[in-house]
Parts: structure tokens; C-alpha cells; sequence
């Protein structure tokens, strides 16, 4: 660092700034100094890099953390100083009045982001928290579409019972946040998941129901943790820039956050799809590999799809569950409801192979993932900060605009629970067999990933109305498909074509829903993004609710006219939103 300055010469207006004085290698940290609640800035020791960090003001000047000034009024590397000699310098009245002046700038300036970290502890924590979110979906979502297809109705209301808990919990999410922490909350999570899978191995109704609901319950505050430490990090690598980027305008910060933000919610949406591509491959293979040879899935799949007056399955739209439940000569279609129609070897490999998984999740997140500090909500009234983040909660179901919003979360929850309980199984695995279930949503995957990578690039470039409407059509045209098409195992080629369109659209409205959240709300995330997700849980829940009760084409029916409730509200926002950003940059133009 240098001998100590000469202290004297800091409050003169011809001298350089501190940092011309010290070297400061690469990165150089900086912070805004804007904040909404007026929170203390904590000065935390993180590291040997930390006494580096500059924090620059507004008006262009900068000043040190206090672990700096410490270092500075404890010691010196030259060592042929003598103690006697910086002792003399720091008691002397000038240079002990600079330095409490220098102390009372950085302590009253307050610092929402923290402490600070260097790019690679932010970077090894988000590839942490992709690969534990990668390998948990790897087991879950492969099992919950082996659950919803090939169980009976219970299979379908033990989802609907998890998913509507998982809608609840997710209220009352960001207060357990701010208790418990990102890390632990994802650790609990996982530990929870684990638990789910384990008890799978020896299924019986005692253990499988409680399974189903204690994991509901930790589903809400797993995706806050996961989404509130995605943009925490991009909080944080938004103020971490190099020195040819240190002379850039303070107000380009917002737009770089925003840009981070896409980038690592890219990713982490990236590491998802791959997770689904990855544990439905495995789950295909196991499946293929275990198949038995004689007739019993045949028949026993016979008795769930025939009708009173004929001998052949009926799949596709015109399957009514209420009409194909005990039909068929040697159907026992009330047996096993809670467990997979499986045989013993498959399921203990399958949930030996999920749970293997999910101790995966849970060793990455507590072995590489940080405690990092995270944004506190402020309360005017000084109340716990739990309350604070439960009344913002409750508040966002009064606002306007995540009331035009909320409609579109409700059709994504029952889309996705459409392709997840009635798709694979009147559609796949009436048509193909069971072992093809998992390869169609293998397809879906590949898919939704590209798509949510390429339309998270492309929003930069063109109107957002325009992906609405391309989402919109290209929705309904697969819904009319599915209307009419008679699926049939002499075209198997097309339940993948329509499975990857399927994970299209859905990449299109799970974006689109995003960025409108973050963008809007850019310090205020945590409130809108629960009542996205609270909303998004209760369609999942609605959805696996009517699968044993309703027919296919009110389904389709209804997931249009859904659709269309959703896209108008929604396009409408879209639109005024798109007026205000254009009136704001004619006015700053002018």
C-alpha cells in the first residue's frame, strides 16, 4: 500500500482523489451510495483484497472502510519506519481530526449492498447455486411426470395437495429468507427433497402423504432463496467493474444490474432445462433398461383408457377419465394408487437414482455456497424486519399492475401442469407406453432451453409486443392441435414436435413474466416475485386437482379461454409500460 499519506493534504481541493494516491489492482469495487431505507453500511473483514476497495461519492471524491483507515493508523509496510515516528505523525492534532473526518464520511454513508466481494467469490456461488438447482430438478421433475401419468387419482391429488402448500408457503417466503439466510434456506430445502426421495424407497400411504406435504411446505421458500441469491449476486457483480469501466456515468449502473440480472437469470434458467434433460434421459434409460417382458403394464394400462362400449383405448382430447376408471376384464384400477405402477426394481433404482441427486443438491450448496448479506427491507416504523417483508407481501396483491400479471402466472401454472399430468398420460403414454413419457419432456427441455436463451438476448432488440403476440398465436395453434389430433403409435415423431413447441411457448411466458418483474420492480423484487409464484403454484395445484375428474376437452377449453384472459390484461400492461419509457426518454432528450 505504501507509507501513510500526509492526512493534512486530504481536504485540499487541488489534490487527487485517494485512489489516484494508493494502486488499487483490478477489480475495483464500487457502490452506489443510493438508498431506499436508509440502512447503515456494515464493515465486515472479507478477505485480503478488501483493503483495496474504494468507495466513490457522487460528487467524484472517494473514501476507505474503516478497516482501511485501521490498517493505515496501525501500521506501515515500510519497516525502516519507526514506531516511534508514525505514532508522532497519527497523535498529531491535524492528522487525528483528518482521520476521524475520513471515519464519520464512510460510517454516514450508508451501503444497502454490504460488504463486498470480490467477481470470483460472486461467480464460484452462482455456478454453485446452478449445479445444486440442476441436479435437485434432475430427480423431481422426471418423478413428478412419472407420478401424474401413470398413477391413479391420488398420485393427482397428492400433487395438487403439494403444489396449493407450495402456493401458501411462498407468502411467507422472504420473511424466512431474511430469518434463516439464502444458504440455509436452500440447504433446508434441498434436506427436505431428500427426504421426499428416501421415503420413496419403501412407499406406503403412512409415509408418502406426510412426504408430499412437508415438501409443499418448503417449496415456497426454496425458489425465494434460490431467486433472492440470483439477484443478490447481481446486486453485487453490478457494482463490481474494472478500472476502464470506473468512468462511467453513475446513472448507467441501473442498466448494468438489469443486463447482470438477465445474464445470470439465463443461466440459471439454462442450468434448469439441463437438469430436465439430464434426469429425464437417466429416468428413460431406466426405464427402457427395466422393462419387464411379460403383459402386466399392458393390461393393467388397457384398464385405465377403455370405455363401456368398446375394447380400445381412448387417448388424446376425447379421453374422460370419469368413464375409464375400473372398465375391462381384469382392471384393478383402485390398487397401488399412492405408488407407482412400477415394478419393485424399477422404482428402488429410480428413487435410489433421485435421491442420489438430491444429496448432490444438498453437498454443493453447503459446501460452495457463501453467506452472502443480502437486501433488508426498511420499515418506516422500525418494526422486525419479518414484518416488514410479510406486509410487503400482503401489499402487492393491491397493486395494479401485479394484479394485470397475475393471470398470466395462473396459465402457466396450468399449462405446465396440463403437459405434466394429462399430456403424458392421455396423449403418451396411452399412445407409446410408458417408457417414452420421459424422452417426450426430454425433447421439452431442449427446447424451452434454447428458446428462453435465445428470446433473453433478443428482448434487447425487438418489441415485447411482438413476442407476445408470436407466444399467443403459436399457443393456440397447438392447443387446436391437441383439440383435434387423435395421437396414435404410427406417428411418434410428433408427440416430440409438439412437446418442444409446448416448451417453447412456455419459455416465452416464463421470460416475458420475468423481465417485466425485474425491470419494474428492480429494488423491490422480493413481494411481486411471491405473488408471481403464489399464483403459479395454485394454477400446478389446480391443475393436478382436475386431472382424475375432468375430461381432456374441457381442459383444452378452458386452458384457451384462460389464454386469452391472460394475454389482455397482460399485453395491455405491456403497452402502457412501453408508452412511460418512451414519454421519459422524449422528455430526457429535450
Amino acid at each position: 500500500m505504501g507509507s501513510l499519506p500526509n492526512l493534512h493534504a486530504l481536504s485540499a481541493a487541488d489534490r487527487p482523489p485517494i485512489s489516484r494516491l494508493f494502486e488499487a489492482p483490478r477489480p475495483v469495487v464500487r457502490h452506489h451510495l443510493v438508498t431506499t431505507g436508509g440502512e447503515r453500511a456494515s464493515h465486515h473483514h472479507h478477505g485480503h483484497h478488501q483493503h483495496r476497495v474504494v468507495h466513490k461519492t457522487r460528487s467524484g471524491g472517494a473514501c476507505w472502510d474503516d478497516f482501511v483507515l485501521e490498517q493505515m493508523a496501525s501500521y506501515s509496510p515500510i519497516s525502516t519506519r519507526s514506531t516511534a515516528r508514525r505514532r508522532d505523525s497519527l497523535s498529531s492534532s491535524g492528522g487525528a481530526s483528518s482521520v476521524r473526518r475520513l471515519i464519520a464520511v464512510v460510517r454516514s454513508t450508508p451501503s444497502r449492498l454490504g460488504p463486498v466481494y470480490s467477481r470470483r467469490v460472486l461467480l464460484r456461488n452462482f455456478a454453485a447455486l446452478c449445479l445444486g438447482h440442476a441436479t435437485v430438478t434432475a430427480a423431481l421433475m422426471p418423478l413428478l411426470a412419472l407420478q401424474a401419468a401413470v398413477s391413479a387419482n391420488m398420485g393427482g391429488l397428492l400433487l395438487s395437495a403439494l403444489h396449493a402448500l407450495a402456493s401458501f408457503s411462498s407468502l411467507v417466503a422472504p420473511t424466512l429468507v431474511q430469518r434463516v439466510g439464502c444458504k440455509w434456506t436452500l440447504i433446508l430445502g434441498y434436506g427436505h427433497a431428500c427426504l421426499f426421495f428416501g421415503l420413496h424407497l419403501y412407499p406406503t400411504p403412512y409415509t408418502l402423504v406426510p412426504a408430499y406435504l412437508a415438501l409443499g411446505v418448503w417449496l415456497g421458500p426454496l425458489v425465494s432463496g434460490r431467486v433472492t441469491f440470483l439477484m443478490t449476486l447481481a446486486s453485487k457483480l453490478s457494482y463490481v467493474v474494472t478500472e476502464d469501466e470506473e468512468a462511467e456515468d453513475v446513472e448507467e449502473s441501473s442498466s448494468r444490474r438489469q443486463t447482470i440480472v438477465r445474464r445470470l437469470a439465463r443461466g440459471l434458467q439454462t442450468a434448469q432445462d439441463f437438469g430436465l434433460v439430464l434426469g429425464n434421459g437417466v429416468t428413460a434409460f431406466l426405464l427402457w433398461y427395466t422393462q419387464p417382458d411379460d403383459t402386466e403394464s399392458p393390461q393393467r394400462l388397457d384398464a385405465l383408457f377403455l370405455t363401456d362400449d368398446s375394447q380400445e383405448r381412448v387417448c388424446g382430447s376425447e379421453a374422460c377419465p370419469i368413464t375409464s376408471v375400473t372398465q375391462g376384464p381384469n382392471s384393478t384400477a383402485d390398487d397401488g394408487q399412492l405408488v407407482f405402477m412400477l415394478p419393485c426394481k424399477t422404482s428402488a433404482m429410480l428413487a435410489s437414482v433421485f435421491l442420489g441427486c438430491s444429496v448432490m443438491g444438498v453437498a454443493v450448496t453447503a459446501a460452495f455456497l457463501d453467506r452472502i448479506r443480502m437486501f433488508m427491507y426498511q420499515d418506516p416504523l422500525e418494526r422486525p424486519t419479518g414484518v416488514a417483508a410479510l406486509r410487503a407481501v400482503f401489499n402487492a396483491f393491491r397493486d395494479p399492475c401485479l394484479q394485470l400479471t397475475a393471470p398470466l402466472a395462473v396459465f402457466i401454472g396450468l399449462e405446465q401442469g396440463f403437459m405434466l399430468a394429462d399430456f403424458s398420460k392421455s396423449y403418451v403414454v396411452c399412445a407409446l407406453g410408458l417408457p417414452n413419457v420421459n424422452l417426450v419432456f426430454l425433447s421439452l427441455g431442449a427446447l424451452q432451453s434454447l428458446a428462453a436463451f435465445t428470446l433473453s438476448m433478443m428482448l434487447r432488440h425487438i418489441h415485447r409486443c411482438v413476442v407476445i403476440a408470436v407466444g399467443f398465436a403459436f399457443h393456440n395453434c397447438l392447443l387446436l392441435v391437441l383439440l383435434l389430433w387423435k395421437p396414435s403409435g404410427d406417428d411418434p415423431a410428433l408427440f416430440y414436435v409438439i412437446s418442444a413447441a409446448w416448451g417453447v411457448c412456455n419459455a416465452i411466458w416464463e421470460t416475458l413474466n420475468f423481465t417485466l418483474l425485474v425491470t419494474v420492480y428492480p429494488d423491490s423484487w422480493q413481494a411481486p416475485l411471491a405473488h408471481c409464484y403464489f399464483f403459479r403454484f395454485l394454477g400446478l395445484s389446480l391443475a393436478f386437482g382436475l386431472h382424475g375428474d375432468v375430461c381432456n376437452w374441457l381442459k383444452l377449453y378452458a386452458l384457451a379461454a384462460t389464454l386469452v384472459l391472460a394475454v389482455a390484461p397482460y399485453a395491455w400492461l405491456e403497452m402502457r409500460l412501453e408508452s412511460r419509457r418512451k414519454l421519459k426518454t422524449n422528455l430526457t432528450n429535450l
